[in-house]
C-alpha cells in the first residue's frame, strides 16, 4: 500500500486533503506543522508528502528541505494559496515534484497520484 503524509496547520485542509487521498487507497498519516512533519515523514516513510506551504515552527520549504535530505525519493507536493513566481523556484529548489494552488479540486490531487504511479487505479 502507497503511504502519503499531509503536513498542514489547517485542520479543515487535513480533513479535506485526507477523504481525497483515502478514495485512493493510501495509508495516510497526518501533521500540523513542518516540525511534526519531519519527525512523522522519518517514522512513517511515506512515498508522497503534501506540504502546506506556510506553516508555524518550520515553513512547508524547510521542511522538505529537510525530508528531502533523510530521502531523495519520495514525491513532494507544496500546496499553497501562493502563486507567485518566486515561491513556486523556492519550493521546486527545495525539491518539490508539484506545486498545487489552494484552493484546488480533487482531480489535480488525482493527476499528481497518476503521475507518480501512486494510485491503483
Amino acid at each position: 500500500m502507497k503511504k502519503a503524509l499531509i503536513v498542514d496547520d489547517s485542520a479543515y485542509n487535513r480533513t479535506l486533503l485526507n477523504a481525497i487521498l483515502r478514495k485512493k487507497g493510501l495509508a495516510i498519516e497526518l501533521a500540523e506543522n513542518g516540525d511534526e512533519g519531519v519527525q512523522k515523514f522519518t517514522m512513517f516513510q511515506p512515498d508522497i508528502v503534501f506540504l502546506d506551504y506556510i506553516m508555524p515552527k518550520k515553513s512547508g520549504v524547510e521542511a522538505l528541505t529537510e525530508m528531502k535530505k533523510i530521502n531523495p525519493n519520495f514525491i513532494g507536493v507544496m500546496l499553497t494559496s501562493i502563486s507567485a513566481s518566486e515561491d513556486v523556484q523556492e519550493a521546486k529548489a527545495a525539491g518539490a515534484n508539484a506545486y498545487i494552488l489552494k484552493p484546488y479540486e480533487a482531480e489535480k490531487i488525482y493527476e499528481v497520484l497518476k503521475k507518480y504511479n501512486l494510485t491503483t487505479e
